[in-house]
């Protein structure tokens, strides 16, 4: 289905592609905008008094405009050259899921095989519709569409016992269709189908064409087993590498049995990205400050800012903050149902994303099952300076993490911003020339790059402070603008048994403290273990804080609470949060500096951490850790242990615990060698 934007909660959406960019380069804006006469320029987002940069704008559209969009996804197969035999037989497998509305399963010229709500199959023919079956969803058939010069039979079979289940029959000529479509029925008006494809196969003028899906994906085209050259078109990025025909439950790995995983799940609410052209070039000068920015796009019914990130065209500063954009893109354009989660306050990014069906990461397709894909290529609707998390009524992710950068300039420490996905792309090497790296407030979903790239670093004797909760949790894969998660087991939804691999790496997915070896309890020293919307609470030192050896990161703070207000939830504490659990693998020369306790009864640990005392440790563990560890490289790594730590940094003209730490950290770790 196509369809034009809603602009209703919002006179603009769009993106910037790359969202992360060197001074000296240039990207590029993509647009929908109500109004064609709006104004655009480029303006700061991580200082208190916005600075508007004099950057050249090469504008590539006449005016802005309405974009429309694409939603729901099917496969196209080629079209062959006209034969003069009239034999042909077609057939594929599927599998149906949850469809509200009748949809079409197949579409071949002027025959179509649709199913409704309630599994009830037709076929029809120019004016001719016969019934064919009643089928439950979850089980795989297969259709055989067989042509002739004396007509048209289409058959139904149970799969895996290939027994026939219903069948139809046009007794006139119907000749081979030019175009054939599954999920769909090739318009632009019609919703696609829910449900899987399999094997798919047709036989004409004497050969014999098949294609089976990869296990590698998403991709757009897919070749014949017999020709390469000879491709499908598969539409808007279903979901790869999922349960098939031949699974047996036995073998859960893609990499072991790749037929029992070759079929794709279409949704008809999946979204590959927009494909629009750029409208504006954004040419940043080569001296331009690491920073974050946005292109501010001024229209008769508001403002609208979209966020993009620069780094130093060469680094000069000794510390980097680590943009968490795979977070951002998890969270892009949430719908957030109120049905499902109560709001407690509004936004108008998440108003958009329902009034034009998109989804994220958290969010599960009209089938039920749970959204995998996300594409950077998407409106990122909830990603502003000005966004307010409607759960919490706070602000979360972006507008947090700009705190650090605007607390520091005015402090006159010098830092500059990379992201992950640069870490993810360039590896060490994007963050070797730093001696401190900073991450962000919810640096939630790392992928294994990521990961092999933050070893090195501290292999090296770089020092990191994790200043967020719940993060490097989630394991996600990129490839190009798409990032994949799976999630397995999990109360925001659970995947199926067996598709646990992602099908861009093959590599299992879950959470990093599920796979081994990078365990954040292991390198971190502490472990997520409570998400609550209740209110924040300060932290109180410890007795090895007061040691001599940290006088560094406490010199200047009092006795008193650190945070005990902030603008997520009130404190330093909270929302998400993390602290020590027993375990042989935390870091022998871990020490907890500070923690914070005394949170209400919305604050319980996630029942699936296993602890040796049960219930009483449990108890126990209801706090923030705040802790410090040399590693083995040489290098500190920090830990604060919650999401609200960033948001309680000090507004302008005033000081706070929370602000004194974070100067003092940014100094020892530009001298490297703290304590």
């Amino acid at each position: 289905m196509r369809k034009s934007l809603n602009h209703s909660a919002m006179p603009v959406a769009g993106y910037i592609e790359p969202w992360s960019v060197r001074a000296g380069t240039s990207t590029r804006a993509y647009l929908s905008c109500v109004d064609p006469l709006a104004s655009f320029r480029i303006v700061s987002l991580d200082r208190d008094e916005q600075e508007v940069a004099n950057w050249d704008l090469r504008i590539h559209s006449d005016t802005p405009q309405v974009r429309d969009f694409s939603l729901g996804s099917w496969v196209e197969l080629p079209e062959f050259p006209a034969v003069d035999k009239t034999e042909w037989q077609f057939r594929f497998e599927f599998l149906p899921t949850k469809n509200g509305t009748r949809k079409t399963i197949c579409h071949l010229g002027d025959l179509s095989v649709s199913i409704d709500a309630d599994g009830h199959l037709e076929v029809g023919a120019a004016d001719v519709v016969h019934a064919l079956a009643n089928v439950p969803n979850e089980r795989w058939y297969e259709i055989i569409v067989s042509g002739s010069s004396t007509g048209v039979t289409v058959q139904l079979l149970a799969l895996p016992r290939q027994g026939e289940i219903g069948r139809a029959e046009f007794p006139f000529a119907v000749r081979r269709p030019s175009r054939i479509c599954i999920g769909s029925d090739g318009s632009e008006e019609a919703m696609s189908f829910n449900g899987r494809v399999g094997r798919i196969s047709l036989d004409v003028a004497g050969r014999s064409y098949s294609w089976h899906f990869p296990t590698r994906g998403p991709v757009e085209r897919l070749g014949t087993v017999e020709d390469s050259d000879l491709a499908l078109t598969i539409h808007n990025m279903p979901t790869f590498c999922v349960a098939s025909a031949r699974f047996t439950s036995e073998v859960h790995d893609p990499r072991l049995e790749p037929s029992h995983f070759d079929a794709i799940h279409l949704h008809d609410d999946d979204f590959g990205g927009f494909d629009w052209p750029a409208d504006l070039a954004i040419n940043v000068p080569q001296d331009t400050r690491s920073g974050v920015f946005a292109l501010e796009v001024t229209t008769q019914r508001g403002v609208e800012r979209l966020p993009f990130f620069v780094r130093a065209a060469k680094p000069k500063a000794a510390l980097a903050f680590l943009i968490p954009t795979s977070t951002y893109l998890a969270y892009a354009d949430e719908r957030l149902p109120p049905v499902r989660y109560p709001w407690h306050g509004s936004d108008r990014g998440h108003l958009f994303s329902i009034d034009n069906g998109f989804l994220c990461l958290y969010d599960v397709h009209s089938d039920l099952s749970g959204v995998s894909l996300t594409s950077a290529r998407r409106p990122r609707a909830t990603l502003r300076d000005d966004y307010h998390y409607p759960l919490s009524d706070c602000p979360h992710l972006l507008p947090v993490d700009l705190q650090l950068l605007k607390f520091y300039a005015r402090e006159g420490t010098d830092i500059d911003v990379v992201t992950d996905r640069d870490l993810h792309d360039e590896g060490y090497e994007a963050v070797a020339a730093y001696k401190g790296l900073l991450t962000g407030s919810h640096p939630e979903y790392w992928s294994s790059d990521m990961m092999k790239a933050l070893d090195r670093y501290l292999d090296t004797g770089g020092n990191l402070a994790y200043l967020g909760g719940n993060g490097f949790y989630w394991v996600v894969a990129y490839q190009g603008e798409t990032m994949e998660l799976r999630r397995v087991k999990s109360d925001i939804w659970t995947g199926r048994p067996g598709e646990s691999h992602m099908s861009i790496t093959g590599e299992p997915g879950g959470n990093w403290e599920d796979r081994g070896l990078r365990n954040p309890q292991s390198y971190l020293g502490v472990t997520y273990l409570i998400m609550s919307f209740g209110p924040s609470r300060p932290y109180h030192r410890l007795k090895e804080s007061f040691s001599s050896e940290y006088g560094w990161l406490f010199e200047g703070v009092s006795h008193g609470p650190i945070g005990d207000s902030g603008t997520v939830l009130g404190g330093a504490a909270g929302y998400e949060i993390d602290a020590v659990v027993r375990s042989q693998e935390t870091p022998g020369n871990l020490v907890r500096l500070a923690t914070a306790d005394g949170f209400d009864d919305s604050f319980q640990v996630r029942p699936e951490v296993w602890l040796a005392d049960g219930s009483v440790e449990r108890e126990t563990l209801r706090r923030a850790d705040m802790t410090i560890y040399r590693h083995a490289g040489g290098g500190q790594v920090f830990c604060t242990g919650s999401v609200a730590w960033i948001g309680s940094l000090p507004e302008p003209g005033e000081s706070n615990a929370v602000g004194q730490i974070m100067k003092n950290l940014a100094e020892g770790f530009s001298r490297q060698a703290c304590g």
